[in-house]
């Protein structure tokens, strides 16, 4: 129906003189312009650096509704108390997420610090070295030990009548001063990704 919609409209604005005909596909085009930049700006994403056994991935999800540091620690923490004797990796275990190349996860990155709120997080996990590190708009990169995160993650959801707003404060107060020195591949300016020196693997005790 929409196709035959536009085809009888491109046979009616045939019928105008040329002057007008391109003031009107000028204002299309305007305006088909002004929809997509505000379906882009409408878009939520957040992005993934996580490495295991040796093997970093890049991931990109795009979701209606934000997803923040919390959101991927709960993820975790429930991939890490379900894993048993499992070879699935953390991110095969993520919901609706694509690969992407680690020059977009950077892209993404500078675009979280410049604040355009459609990044709404920037995540490096690494359980070979069993630290999560998530990036601050205003500290840069943060970095916990996953134990410590995991545990923040379930004192935040202990209580189910809480909104999110305080779950995500019970969540950082419990990381407040836990905080430990983020690896140099995330120390520098540009987001350089080195190739990691093969770890023992990190074992979830909680």
């Amino acid at each position: 129906m929409e196709e035959k919609l536009d085809e009888y409209l491109d046979t009616l604005i045939d019928q105008f003189p040329e002057r007008v005909r391109e003031r009107i596909s000028g204002e299309i085009w305007e305006e088909d312009q002004q929809r997509r930049a505000e379906a882009e700006a409408s878009r939520h994403l957040s992005v993934f650096r996580v490495t295991q056994n040796g093997r970093a991935d890049h991931l990109v999800t795009e979701c209606r509704m934000p997803i923040d540091v919390l959101h991927a620690a709960m993820a975790l923490r429930s991939y890490l108390l379900a894993k048993g004797n499992s070879t699935q990796r953390f991110a095969e275990s993520l919901h609706s997420v694509t690969d992407i190349a680690p020059e977009v996860f950077q892209d993404y990155a500078d675009e979280f610090l410049q604040r355009t709120g459609r990044v709404t997080a920037a995540l490096d996990i690494d359980l070979d070295r069993g630290e999560f590190s998530a990036l601050d708009t205003a500290d840069g990169w943060e970095t916990y030990t996953i134990r410590d995160v995991c545990s923040a993650a379930w004192h935040a959801n202990h209580n189910d009548s809480l909104d999110w707003a305080q779950r995500l404060e019970i969540f950082a107060g419990r990381l407040e001063h836990l905080g430990i020195a983020p690896p140099e591949r995330l120390s520098n300016e540009k987001f350089e990704f080195q190739e990691q020196p093969e770890a023992a693997p990190f074992e979830q005790t909680m």
